[in-house]
């Protein structure tokens, strides 16, 4: 007998906290071998996990190499942590100047939704990072300078592919990349 076919006055308190919760999975993924580099010198495998309410993206730079000026929309505040190497956080501020913050393993950046701000990996060392960011409630959208709006859904769909994504609300995977995921 599943938990739905027991009547819910047989159930224990912690059996009946969660009659409510749908089947679920953990999910495992690899990041071995970063294959895939865009115009940039980005590397990133396994591209992006991602749920209706946040993301996290493992991202590579050689020495040199850069995340050029770009914004996120003003609810996609992002925190990026180095795990290896070093980098340099540029923030553009409405007045025109700039803030500029280098970072190290173990280190923490917060870059604000809306912020016009550009990375760049600095040393003789590659910069290795992950990033994470809570969505807003609306659809993700990203401005890239000087790109068309088709340019930059392609590029999107291109270079930040989703290794996996878990619609919550629809309680469903959306996407899972089997060269990357396991159960």
């Amino acid at each position: 007998m599943t938990k739905d076919e027991v009547p819910k006055s047989e159930l224990t308190p912690e059996e009946l906290a969660r009659t409510h919760l749908p089947d679920q999975t953990m999910y495992k993924i690899g990041t071995e071998n970063p294959e895939d580099t865009d115009s940039e010198g980005v590397r990133s495998t396994p591209l992006v996990i991602r749920t209706n309410e946040f993301r996290l993206l493992y991202f590579e730079m050689e020495p040199s190499k850069k995340i050029d000026w770009h914004t996120h929309v003003p609810g996609l505040d992002e925190v990026n942590m180095c795990l290896d190497g070093r980098a340099r956080y540029t923030l553009e501020r409405e007045d025109g100047s700039h803030q500029t913050l280098e970072i190290g393993p173990m280190e923490f950046v917060y870059v604000p939704g809306g912020a016009r701000h550009k990375i760049e990996a600095i040393g003789e060392q590659c910069h290795e990072s992950l990033s994470a960011a809570k969505f807003d409630n609306v659809a993700r959208l990203e401005a890239l300078e000087d790109v068309t709006d088709t340019d930059a859904t392609d590029t999107d769909e291109t270079e930040w592919q989703d290794a996996l994504f878990v619609d919550r609300k629809r309680n469903e995977v959306v996407a899972l990349d089997e060269n990357y995921v396991s159960k």
